[in-house]
């Protein structure tokens, strides 16, 4: 399914910073976050030619999230441990918008692009609607009872899913601040994906037990049904990212030097989604798993 495969090896001189996130746009160019607050972004190198980096200052403690808030990648969001939300522009030193709202970290963000919001999930419990214009909150959306992991706009803009150590997912109905559904889980919700249709909702977990194993699920918004997909997967073996395929109802995942990849369109037998798998020597640590193009994916390792 990748016939091709173009690696590029980006070197961190500091030996006690680690790459904790990671966006890439279609300019090909790389946005990192660290763990001791400092963002660099990167051009891929071409033509031989040495990449050059910028180094993005202002947070003070771990970066938990980075994206790219614009299409064209003019603008990086990003997240910290030290409770700001900073906006800035393409390989700026400085920050031009500082959010201040959430009262402990924010570990996550999503943005919708044509509705020009963004969203943000903190250890405060509660998610948080923003426009880029605006200091002030649009919502605040609250129900879960420990830290949100993960959020993501529904492909519509009209919805938002929050994922929680609560082992909980919600579904938000924006407008209204209340949640449209409530998915129950047994386990610390890692990561959420919507798949392109908005019917599906792919699940990354982690159970807290004695076992400490992983497991990625598909759950079917209309029904509220939940299928695993992949179950008991050792820790050391963490499946960390997930993205889904543009503009296909087929999402991948990566874990254990392999990328297995689904198609919710091609379910062979009740409750079995085909799967197929592509392994790499390349694939350990995924910090980043993205694909802007139907035939493309992007993987950003450590």
């Amino acid at each position: 399914m990748l016939p091709n495969i173009s690696t590029h090896q980006l070197i961190n001189q500091n030996d006690n910073e680690w790459f904790t996130c990671a966006d890439i746009n279609s300019k090909q160019e790389i946005v990192c976050g660290t763990d001791q607050g400092i963002i660099y972004q990167t051009q891929l190198p071409s033509n031989g030619k040495n990449s050059t980096y910028k180094q993005l200052i202002g947070h003070t403690k771990l970066i938990s999230d980075v994206c790219y808030y614009d299409p064209n990648g003019c603008y990086i969001l990003s997240c910290s441990a030290d409770k700001d939300i900073r906006l800035w522009r393409s390989f700026s030193s400085n920050s031009i918008t500082i959010y201040r709202s959430h009262l402990s970290p924010v570990w996550c963000l999503s943005v919708h692009y044509k509705s020009d919001r963004f969203a943000s999930g903190s250890m405060d419990q509660t998610v948080r609607l923003w426009t880029p214009d605006r200091l002030n909150i649009l919502r605040t959306f609250i129900y879960h009872s420990d830290d949100i992991n993960t959020i993501t706009f529904h492909p519509n803009g009209k919805y938002l899913a929050s994922g929680s150590n609560d082992g909980s997912i919600i579904l938000w109905a924006i407008e209204q601040a209340q949640p449209a559904r409530i998915l129950k889980s047994l386990s610390n919700i890692e990561q959420l994906t919507f798949t392109s249709d908005g019917n599906h909702l792919i699940s990354i977990s982690h159970n807290n037990n004695e076992q400490k194993s992983d497991r990625i699920s598909i759950w079917d918004i209309r029904s509220a049904n939940e299928t695993n997909l992949i179950d008991n997967i050792p820790s050391h073996r963490r499946l960390l990212k997930s993205c889904q395929i543009q503009n296909t109802n087929k999402f991948v995942t990566g874990f254990n030097k392999s990328f297995l990849f689904f198609d919710i369109n091609n379910q062979q037998e009740k409750n079995d989604f085909f799967r197929s798998e592509f392994s790499n020597e390349y694939i350990q640590r995924l910090i980043h798993l993205s694909s802007n193009e139907s035939n493309k994916l992007i993987a950003i390792v450590e």
